[in-house]
């Protein structure tokens, strides 16, 4: 995560301990480049992740015993910095030339670094709602499993009984996952998934749109089983792109003829996105990903692209089909006080018949409010209104985009607290929109409403770098949780 200096620095120290890092040009001392010789690579810090690992790191740039290497300033050293820490693994990478008395030509490269803990816990799953009194889960990952740099994790969660809501039952999830993000010899890395979860869901039946009170809503039950294999393929450090096929039988019992009833007295059929009864849901996914930032592996000054493509049809075996496209960049300036902002963008479309679950959800935009947590839901909450607008009657929708700057104000790299790496105080602020499909829109316009209304967006706290992950203390991560 982003703090105020760049994560390590690559040095070296004969005849004057000038810099190993950037260019070949001759530095500000006026020192002569000339070639030496690798006699030996030395590497200091390493407790859980192998030597081997660094030094296949090394080779990738030629960085072995017996290469040439330019002093003071050779361009394959910082790429091979930049290569560690991309692997997540360290805090902080410094690679330096050692001289070697009576060797006027050789000397020792050494690698110093500060490793990260392996086992990083990414979601704790901890909230109550009006519907749901408790619900609670975890996700871990063991990022060097064995040492081999494979990635193997996995999560789970569980709902109490709903409560005002009619029917409805117990909502879990689990999933697991490993992923080997290079195979030996390529640049391919492989990856499977396999979860299965059991899910309740609320649809509205009754009461205003904006009136998030259980017993205004009924259950939609399905279950989902299947799994994700996929491969991806680094093109640079900074641009790759992937290919998935996912493959899951979902089980769904939704309600004959569900209606909604307005205050007003008209009634409308729902549309729960859920076929009835045992169906296949495949897809094949793409996912193109750019991160130009100075250090990708933290918060670095620069930009970043993702893109994620889901198309499911019969062609690829699907009862269900439609296209799912979500696009999403940024960009990060260092201000000239060492403060960070992040302006950002995201977006998303669907065309075709998704289920329920694929469908954009609007709690999602907001940092105000409950999302999904490993695919359900466990709140009947919308998001807050705070313009005025009726983004609170929506829930659902085949249209979105949001955007988002964010502040960052880095307090500190290191603690003398065993654990903590960093922390940094941020405010954030943007805006958001859902919209449904051309009949949905069209409905909207007919009662008098906007087709996509316009939500704010706002948080602020304190995000605290720990040995076993990020540390959320913000406004937003409370209201997510609290029974409101």
């Amino acid at each position: 995560m982003a703090l105020a200096e760049p994560s390590g620095a690559a040095s070296s120290e004969p005849a004057g301990s000038a810099k190993v890092s950037g260019s070949s040009s001759v530095d500000d001392s006026g020192v002569v480049p000339r070639n030496l010789r690798i006699i030996e690579v030395s590497i200091v810090g390493t407790e859980q992740v192998s030597d081997k690992q660094i030094i296949k790191a090394l080779e990738s740039e030629a960085l072995t015993v017996g290469a040439p290497i330019l002093w003071p300033e050779d361009p394959r050293v910082e790429r091979a910095r930049l290569r560690l820490l991309m692997t997540g693994y360290f805090g902080r990478v410094t690679l330096k030339l050692r001289p070697v008395a009576g060797d006027d030509e050789g000397a020792v490269l050494v690698v110093d670094v500060d490793e990260r803990a392996s086992l990083t816990v990414t979601d704790v799953f901890l909230g109550s709602s009006e519907m749901t009194p408790f619900h609670g889960g975890l996700q871990l990952v063991e990022r060097n499993f064995l040492g081999r740099a494979i990635h193997l994790g996995g999560g789970f969660i569980w709902g109490s009984q709903p409560r005002q809501l009619a029917k409805a039952r117990r909502q879990q999830g689990g999933r697991l996952f490993v992923m080997a993000p290079r195979l030996p010899g390529t640049r391919v890395g492989l990856s499977g998934t396999f979860y299965a979860l059991s899910a309740s869901e609320p649809y509205r039946v009754l009461g205003a749109r904006d009136d998030p009170s259980p017993n205004l809503f009924r259950s939609v039950d399905y279950t989902r089983v299947g799994g994700i294999l996929g491969a991806s393929f680094p093109i640079t450090s900074r641009f790759g792109f992937g290919i998935d096929y996912r493959f899951e039988q979902v089980n769904g019992s939704p309600p004959d003829n569900p209606v909604y009833v307005a205050p007003e007295g008209y009634s409308t059929e729902v549309d729960l996105g859920l076929l009835s009864g045992s169906r296949r849901l495949t897809s094949t996914n793409f996912t193109i990903n750019w991160d130009g930032r100075d250090r990708a592996a933290h918060f670095g000054q620069g930009g970043r692209f993702a893109l994620d493509l889901h198309l499911a049809s019969p062609l690829v075996g699907s009862e269900y089909e439609y296209i799912r496209l979500v696009a999403g960049a940024g960009y990060t300036f260092r201000l000239p006080w060492r403060h960070w902002i992040t302006p950002s963008i995201l977006a998303g479309q669907i065309a075709g018949d998704a289920p329920r679950f694929e469908r954009f959800y609007a709690g999602e935009l907001s940092e105000l409010t409950p999302g999904r947590e490993l695919g359900i839901l466990y709140s009947t909450r919308s998001p807050f209104d705070l313009l005025g607008t009726g983004i609170d009657t929506r829930t659902f929708g085949a249209i979105f985009a949001r955007g988002d700057v964010e502040y960052v104000w880095p307090l500190f790299r290191r603690s003398r607290l065993r654990g903590l790496e960093g922390g940094h105080l941020f405010f954030g602020a943007g805006i958001f929109t859902i919209a449904g499909d051309a009949d949905e829109r069209r409905n909207w316009r007919a009662l008098g409403m906007p087709a996509a209304p316009i939500g704010l967006n706002l948080n602020l706290g304190l995000r605290l770098e720990t040995a076993l992950g990020t540390l959320d203390l913000s406004v937003g991560n409370v209201m997510r949780r609290l029974p409101l």
